[in-house]
């Protein structure tokens, strides 16, 4: 599922259906015709320009870019976009291979550690620069936690493709049959803990029907689990946060997973496997190959997970729905997504920033946001009732209790994961996450895990990007 992290680049184009909230149909066709007429009848003003746009993702993801980007030059006739596919797995060889060769992209998708490091060398546009010329945008029509900042004061190098966050879905079938009460959808209602840990037991069922709150519960033959989750950073970063925690302290110089809040985080996750047996351990979960699989065949009643999946639950057509994570100390919503930049070595900055803006608007590729891939980053499509139904209203990728427990949640109530903020992340993270395993096998407690790892992790740290 990171690769569904990453995605297109979050900026505004300003020109488009977008910008029509107050007229029909026909009125919004007019704009964007005469819109495209003059885009036309300009072009013999312009020397012909192509630009490289290298993304990964999966094939529907794709076409929808493909068709994106061939909008694009329909509306500035004289700029070719070659939209070039590479799969996620060959993507940092590929993007460096073709760096090192002086053929950079001009803009693209990056993975996060590759960006960081990418951009101490000064390798990406600022973005805060191109704001700073433009007219038609501001920094502040955006989600507020969306920036990657650099080493360099007011250094922008990249941006969120999507607005992404996690909650809790759960099968509507499985819970009318256990006859247990759905998940609250909004924050200030979130279950508790205990209320999360009894509603998963009375949904795990073993090979004899039994839930896991009957005495008689066979943990060994567990035939349906009340909920699933993954153990990458993301998943269990949002509970730290939702008890508290961070991965480091407040001004940066300190590891902090070691600390009361987040080892009591991590381990309630792991007793929930281990000790609940309402969740699977790793090696059961290699069985499942994916959480919206986990819900759709009924191998999970719950999956505590990110918003893309969506797309798949929606294009299935699972009967579902989505509630709030549940709380510890507090329920927030995690803002995460992969990073997108413009390659300072693009001898076109500003037809690489007019793709970059064009590509923000949700209507030129309206179909992955209706689909249930993306959420916008651009705050207006969270609040304008005319844009909201034309991607998060009536279709089967956004369920009861989206916009509640995605939507609103991540408008209002968010707090960005680490890898916005916190320098070296992308070597942390490996080694914090990676300590884990065992925790997850039940064969050693969160706390003496992350004592053990965390004077191996201090030396890395360097501190946090400002914002």
């Amino acid at each position: 599922m990171a690769a569904l992290l990453a995605l297109s680049l979050g900026v505004m184009a300003g020109c488009s259906t977008a910008g029509t909230k107050d007229n029909g149909g026909g009125a919004a066709t007019k704009q964007t015709g005469s819109s495209t007429e003059k885009a036309g009848s300009d072009s013999a003003k312009h020397e012909p320009v192509t630009l490289k746009y290298t993304l990964w993702g999966s094939p529907q993801e794709k076409k929808a870019m493909e068709d994106a980007t061939k909008k694009f030059t329909e509306k500035y006739p004289w700029i070719t976009v070659n939209a070039i596919h590479i799969p996620e797995a060959d993507y940092d060889a590929k993007i460096t291979a073709m760096v090192a060769a002086n053929e950079a992209p001009d803009a693209g998708y990056i993975h996060g550690e590759l960006g960081e490091a990418w951009q101490k060398e000064d390798k990406f546009i600022n973005f805060n620069d191109m704001f700073a010329q433009d007219k038609d945008v501001k920094k502040s029509d955006f989600l507020d936690y969306i920036w990657f900042n650099g080493t360099k004061p007011n250094y922008t190098w990249g941006i969120s493709g999507a607005g992404e966050t996690f909650a809790l879905f759960y099968n509507k079938d499985l819970f009318k049959t256990a006859g247990v009460e759905a998940p609250p959808t909004k924050a200030d209602n979130a279950w508790t803990w205990d209320q999360f840990v009894d509603t998963a037991k009375k949904l795990t069922l073993d090979k004899n029907g039994k839930n896991a709150a009957d005495p008689a519960f066979d943990p060994n033959n567990i035939k349906q689990f009340g909920v699933s989750f993954e153990n990458w950073y993301g998943p269990v970063m949002a509970h730290v946060f939702n008890n508290g925690g961070d991965i480091v302290s407040e001004d940066g110089k300190t590891f902090a997973l070691d600390k009361p809040e987040a080892v009591e985080a991590i381990q309630r996750l792991a007793d929930l496997i281990n000790v609940h047996h309402v969740a699977p351990n790793p090696v059961q979960a290699k069985s499942i190959p994916s959480q919206a699989v986990a819900l759709q065949s009924k191998l999970a009643a719950m999956t505590m997970h990110g918003q893309w999946i969506n797309l798949d639950l929606g294009a299935a057509k699972v009967n579902y729905g989505i509630g709030v994570l549940p709380k510890m100390k507090r329920s927030v919503a995690m803002g995460i997504s992969g990073a997108n930049v413009m390659f300072k070595s693009t001898k076109h900055p500003q037809e690489t920033w007019m793709l970059t803006k064009f590509l923000a608007d949700p209507a030129g590729a309206i179909d992955l946001y209706k689909g249930g891939l993306w959420m916008p980053t651009l705050k207006k499509w969270y609040t304008d009732p005319s844009l909201v139904s034309q991607w998060a209203e009536n279709n089967p990728a956004h369920p009861e209790g989206f916009k509640d427990a995605f939507m609103n949640n991540l408008l209002n109530n968010n707090v960005p994961a680490p890898v916005y903020y916190m320098q070296n992340f992308g070597k942390i993270s490996s080694m914090a996450f990676t300590a884990l395993d065992p925790v997850w096998m039940g064969k050693q407690t969160a706390a003496q895990t992350m004592k053990d790892i965390a004077p191996k992790i201090q030396p890395e740290i360097q501190g946090k990007y400002q914002k």
